[in-house]
């Protein structure tokens, strides 16, 4: 062996034992992962419910901040991936991205279920956990999967529906005019099942494009039919149309609707004055209100897609503070959840098709561009 290649060979040995002693003296163990944990969240930022995304957005930003600023999850930050998935079926290509392009840990949203029908199939695909924020068709969720909803179903909400229009309402015969989709078709057949198991008769019962601008025809039918009450689920756009319609018809009869007119969208509508519908009994106290007004602005919209989100990112990160970034993890995690800090409801927990154990709702009546809760 020449002297070069001896001298070669000694700096190759010290260098190996340097790095050596070093991973020692840090127990071999590699740098801890500081890179941010990716959240996708899916909700509309356009369209006829850009309001729901404006919203929840605040919620979101709120809870995003606060876990930031008290150190992220063990050192890593969190970072929110918004998409606009439009209300509509653009939430298949929403979750496309979040989970192919992006990689992110888990979603939060759809708001709408006409978003989240056709794109909870490839979350589910995927193994990747979603918690729903608002989306309430019967059948998003269910069975021993990733599918979680922190609103309560409508399979509840369509009873609920029925028992108050009998019971409290004291109205007999009931016209349904609901939009087509999966929020829609679900609650309407919950609804009319539950209405006329009480005694209740169903006079006319048909179904509009989510689309729709002109709904003259299926009015003047709910005109002839004569009901006490007119049942409409509808998204706020349709909603806005047709009961604009309605009074250009002359008709006096009350609206009742679901969960959707909550929107600022339908609520500021001139013909929404004096409707009816329903919502989860949803909490947002004024202290939480101003922490979200104090970050997002004074116009912020808040209503109750705002702690929804908030509560919904909480709990994410609360899991995974427990259980780590695996996906199977998160869902157990999920599955086990008892979450009694919450903002939206004082305790969350899931029932095993990844519904909320406990489900309770307010009516609200539309004031003055506001929706009122009428005590019960």
């Amino acid at each position: 062996m020449d002297k070069n290649k001896k001298t070669l060979g000694t700096v190759v040995v010290m260098v190996l034992v340097i790095v050596g002693s070093w991973l020692l003296l840090k127990g071999g163990k590699p740098a801890p992962d500081t890179s941010p944990i990716r959240i996708g969240v899916s909700m509309p930022l356009s369209g006829e419910a850009a309001s729901y995304g404006e919203a929840g957005r605040a919620g979101l930003e709120l809870a995003l901040k606060e876990i930031n600023d008290a150190g992220g999850i063990k050192g890593r930050m969190v970072e929110l991936v918004y998409e606009d998935d439009k209300c509509d079926s653009t939430g298949v290509s929403v979750f496309q991205k979040l989970i192919s392009v992006d990689k992110v840990t888990a979603i939060i949203g759809p708001v709408c279920s006409a978003a989240a029908g056709p794109a909870i199939p490839i979350a589910r695909a995927a193994n990747i956990p979603v918690l729903l924020v608002g989306a309430s068709a019967p059948g998003l969720t269910g069975g021993d999967d990733s599918i979680f909803n922190s609103y309560p179903t409508d399979t509840f909400q369509g009873r609920f529906s029925a028992e108050y229009i009998y019971n409290t309402l004291g109205k007999r015969k009931v016209a349904v005019m609901y939009v087509q989709n999966d929020w829609g078709q679900g609650l309407q057949k919950v609804f009319n099942e539950r209405f006329t198991e009480l005694g209740g008769t169903v006079v006319m019962n048909e179904g509009v494009a989510q689309d729709a601008t002109d709904v003259k025809s299926v009015a003047a039918k709910i005109q002839a039919a004569k009901p006490d009450l007119i049942y409409m689920p509808a998204y706020p756009a349709l909603a806005a149309i047709a009961t604009q319609q309605f009074r250009d018809l002359g008709m006096t009869t009350p609206v009742f609707g679901g969960d959707a007119l909550i929107a600022k969208e339908f609520l500021t509508s001139p013909a929404a004055e004096g409707v009816m519908f329903v919502t989860g009994a949803v909490g947002s106290p004024e202290d939480f209100k101003s922490k979200v007004e104090a970050l997002n602005g004074r116009d912020t919209v808040i209503n109750i897609v705002t702690p929804l989100g908030y509560d919904a990112l909480k709990m994410l990160t609360q899991v995974i503070a427990q259980k780590g970034t695996d996906s199977k993890d998160i869902i157990a995690g999920l599955k086990a959840l008892d979450y009694k800090a919450g903002v939206s409801f004082p305790d969350i927990s899931f029932d095993s098709s990844g519904d909320l154990k406990v489900a309770t709702y307010d009516v609200k009546i539309v004031k003055n561009a506001q929706a009122v809760t009428v005590p019960q």
